[in-house]
């Protein structure tokens, strides 16, 4: 009975745990959502800002010339935007094809070799050093994410407004899951609430006279990034009019491991910063929110799932003994088995509402866990390994 109460008790406490600042996030975003976007305005070419664009690149031989391609090809006046291409010591032929490209061209675009692979965020540290007086906006894109025409163009747009201090754009997807959808509405009401603390590195933009070095050895780099210029004082905003596409990730271990990666880096930043959580109005709200979903709730999801197996195991057990089980019982063993029911609806692929969500949501909680379990375990994922099944030869 003592049991049976005690794993029932920690199983609703950690449902709440984790229900509650999803719900609160939810509810105030209903109600950001609601006011109106922001929207840069229009300029001439003459006013735009000078703008230094950063590629990282590490083991990028298959995709960096099609990237410095797409780079050129976008309408930006070319006495207002620089090349910087920053490489980790790449093994392969990314640099000499780089190199080639470069004076094929003749764009004058700058070649920064690392003596050894220290990670993207020690790539963008490095880059930042190379910043010149007339660099107004550092511009960083991945060199797999092609970019739709007017993506400088709209960066350079935002950065005339001085109370924007970073900008980033949105992942064109044509089969984009609920889950995504989930995502991209919680950051739209976000950036138009005040700022959003999570940005997508394959394009974004921020204000040099904003930038600092961020933490090395870890990742999340696009992120830390946009949350240290909003602590400058200056808004950071995601833009679906900024928009860039990928090739998809086909390998499953692939995918896995760059969601491990990237919940580790944004887990470690947001409990980095948790001194300004739910301070300083409504972004101290969004940061605290995200940092709770991001660095807490995960672990409270874990410890929902085995109490609700250990619950459930007690109370099939009493049988055994002649024990009723109680009402309470009853009820906890039903919405197990509906949420159970929900996730197994949802790994068929089949479209009822909310199962597909159910699923990812569960499984993004637990690649968090994986990755925070995997960083004080002594294994930080700052270093990135290039995913092969997105990067064939184009």
């Amino acid at each position: 009975m003592i049991e049976r109460l005690a794993f029932l008790t920690v199983q609703v406490g950690a449902t709440f745990a984790v229900i509650l600042p999803l719900a609160i996030h939810w509810m105030l975003n209903r109600k950001w959502i609601r006011e109106s976007p922001l929207a840069p305005e229009s300029c001439k070419d003459e006013d735009l800002p000078h703008l230094c664009i950063v590629i990282p690149t590490w083991n990028e031989s298959n995709v960096i010339e099609s990237k410095l391609n797409d780079t050129i090809a976008q309408r930006y006046p070319e006495s207002k935007r620089r090349i910087m291409l920053i490489d980790s010591a790449s093994t392969d032929e990314t640099v000499s094809i780089a190199t080639a490209w470069n004076e094929l061209h003749d764009c004058g675009m700058q070649i920064v070799q690392m003596p050894a692979r220290l990670g993207k965020s020690a790539a963008m540290n490095r880059a930042m050093q190379e910043l010149r007086d007339t660099d107004d906006v550092f511009v960083m894109t991945d060199a797999e994410a092609t970019l739709e025409e007017g993506a400088f163009r709209r960066i350079g747009r935002w950065m005339k407004d001085p109370s924007i201090g970073a900008v980033c754009g949105c992942i064109n997807e044509t089969d984009s899951t609920a889950y995504r959808g989930w995502y991209r509405w919680f950051r739209a009401g976000e950036s138009r609430a005040d700022s959003t603390p999570i940005f997508e590195g394959s394009i974004a933009a921020y204000r040099v006279s904003a930038l600092h070095p961020i933490q090395s050895t870890s990742n999340a780099d696009d992120s830390q990034l946009a949350v240290l210029v909003r602590n400058e004082g200056l808004r950071t905003i995601s833009d679906e009019s900024i928009r860039f596409s990928e090739v998809p990730i086909t390998d499953m271990k692939e995918r896995h491991d760059r969601t491990v990666r990237r919940g580790q880096g944004l887990s470690r930043h947001f409990w980095r910063n948790r001194s300004h959580w739910f301070k300083n109005g409504r972004w101290g709200t969004i940061l605290g929110l995200n940092g709770l979903q991001h660095s807490v709730s995960p672990w409270f999801v874990l410890i929902g799932i085995l109490a609700g197996i250990a619950h459930a195991t007690t109370v099939l057990l009493i049988g055994w003994f002649g024990v009723e089980p109680m009402l309470l019982d009853r009820v906890m063993l039903l919405l197990d088995a509906m949420v159970l029911a929900s996730l197994g609806i949802g790994l068929t692929g089949l479209r009822v509402p909310l199962c597909a969500s159910a699923v990812a949501f569960l499984a993004q909680n637990l690649r968090l866990v994986q990755g925070m379990i995997l960083l004080h375990s002594g294994h930080s994922l700052h270093q990135w390994n290039a995913s092969e099944s997105n990067r064939q030869l184009r």
